[in-house]
């Protein structure tokens, strides 16, 4: 699984082998994560807040 972030269209590209791309860009939709992360909750706009900090 990847993440690829647009921080100018505050978009989160969710790219998974053998599947189509995912775009997340509202701002509270959860972002899916690695199996290893499952506890982390985090939304897109979660994300930017932190970025854009």
């Amino acid at each position: 699984m990847g993440w690829l972030i647009d921080l100018d269209e505050e978009t989160v590209f969710v790219y998974r082998p053998k599947q189509e791309t995912e775009v997340f860009d509202e701002l509270n939709a959860l972002l899916p994560v690695p199996s290893f992360a499952s506890e982390l909750q985090l939304t897109v706009g979660d994300l930017f807040a932190w970025l854009l900090e």
